[in-house]
């Protein structure tokens, strides 16, 4: 996950008026992968990539590289 992708992450978050520890709660995982996320971090499990994404209105993509 890139900067800039945490970014939109936040900014998403943002708009919905959640801090990170609201929005942990509200979506029913740990304050961490969200932190993680936003500041460009690596190690999030899949599932949890799943349910940020989707409580603020983005969705992941997986797509084959093209080299």
């Amino acid at each position: 996950m890139s900067l800039e992708e945490g970014k939109m992450i936040k900014a998403a978050r943002k708009r919905l008026k959640y801090t990170q520890i609201e929005f942990a709660n509200h979506i029913g995982i740990s304050v961490d992968p969200i932190h993680r996320l936003e500041n460009g971090g690596e190690g999030v499990s899949l599932d949890n990539l799943r349910k940020i994404t989707e409580a603020v209105g983005l969705e992941v993509v997986i797509r084959e590289k093209t080299i």
